[in-house]
């Protein structure tokens, strides 16, 4: 009953996630890192940070692949199956959504400002993300290294 209560969560928590950001799986990275590392501790600053390295390394989209090994390691294959799906479905549904009053919607002038505003906080979500795996990884010559080179 337990490990259901905590796949829920996940399932529930990943959704939430999915549904109140916007840019992608890069600026999903701080809520993750907010929601699983500083409030409910189901990973340590290490693990996460692990995770987002593998995520980023293997194909496929980084939000996906971080929410798919977060809910592995607190849930099994199940949580994993319902964490990917939690993140993925607010995303295909309001696309789906829009998708089909696009012309009208986009057409309306508050609408279209509104996504210059997204964009903006889009780009500050990022460079959070960014700054903060920069202030928690190791403090070494090969990461300052890798990280001028990304940089420059």
């Amino acid at each position: 009953m337990a490990k259901l209560k905590n796949i829920l969560t996940l399932f529930f928590t990943m959704m939430k996630i999915g549904l109140f950001t916007f840019g992608g799986g890069l600026s999903m990275i701080s809520l993750f890192e907010n929601e699983f590392v500083e409030k409910r501790k189901y990973l340590s600053n290490e693990e996460f940070l692990d995770i987002i390295a593998i995520a980023e390394s293997t194909p496929g989209p980084i939000a996906i692949n971080s929410a798919t090994y977060i809910g592995y390691k607190n849930g099994g294959v199940l949580g994993a199956l319902f964490s990917t799906l939690g993140v993925c479905i607010p995303s295909f549904v309001i696309i789906y959504l829009i998708s089909l009053f696009f012309n009208a919607f986009i057409e309306i002038e508050i609408v279209a400002h509104a996504f210059i505003g997204v964009q903006a906080c889009v780009v500050f979500l990022i460079l959070l993300a960014g700054v903060k795996l920069l202030i928690k990884c190791k403090k070494s010559l090969s990461n300052y290294i890798i990280v001028l080179i990304t940089v420059s």
